[in-house]
């Protein structure tokens, strides 16, 4: 067999276990307000970068190492946890305006933040979901960026976290992405997904971060 053809065939065959996370059927309306969920969220990502304004505050005024430590673990950690919910509601909006089915999910289940219908969806709805969700994780890191002074480690860290959570996202979604466009449905394209995905790209997110850190 060709290797054109064992692509083909491959891309044809959705796994079970994909097929079990994103085949089922979604729930006709919202299973909750967006406005709690929206308020929720912007509530913990106020938490969390309150977190780490008071751990640079400390580092700065003390000039303790442990202080500097401290602010430069939360700055990755916060950095990558706000991208990353960035990017799930950049999906929302990506799906939503793409007129896709996407209702959002049960207050309490935090994420995923949404479900999307593909067995119903079209191709269009699937893309925009896609972009949405990249857009988001490019523009939070530009934001910290430009709205931050990057002289300390602790600030420096929360835009290098922020790449390395937008890298390692964009590893897995950009092929999918290019399979969508070639014709594939939303499902297939998924299939692209390596099951290994994480051991496989996180060593290319954390060496981005680190070496975005190290250049800031």
């Amino acid at each position: 067999m060709s290797a054109e053809a064992m692509d083909s065939e491959a891309s044809a065959s959705i796994s079970e276990d994909l097929a079990k996370a994103f085949g089922r059927g979604v729930a006709e309306k919202d299973e909750a307000s967006l406005f709690l969920v929206a308020l929720r969220d912007v509530a913990i990502v106020s938490a969390l970068l309150s977190l780490f304004a008071a751990a640079e505050a400390w580092a700065t005024v003390s000039e303790l190492a442990f202080a500097s430590l401290l602010a430069t673990v939360d700055g990755f950690l916060v950095g990558a946890a706000t991208t990353a919910l960035a990017h799930e509601w950049g999906h929302f909006a990506g799906a939503r305006l793409g007129g896709g089915h996407a209702p959002l999910k049960p207050l309490s289940g935090f994420l995923p933040l949404f479900d999307f219908d593909y067995a119903n969806n079209d191709r269009k709805a699937f893309e925009w979901m896609s972009y949405g969700g990249n857009i988001a994780h490019v523009a939070v890191p530009l934001l910290y960026f430009l709205a931050l002074p990057t002289n300390g480690p602790g600030t420096a860290a929360l835009v290098a976290g922020a790449v390395g959570f937008a890298v390692f996202s964009s590893l897995v979604e950009w092929p999918v992405i290019a399979r969508s466009r070639e014709g594939k449905s939303g499902l297939e394209a998924l299939g692209t997904i390596p099951k290994d995905f994480v051991q496989r790209y996180t060593p290319w997110a954390i060496g981005s971060a680190f070496l975005v850190f190290l250049v800031l």
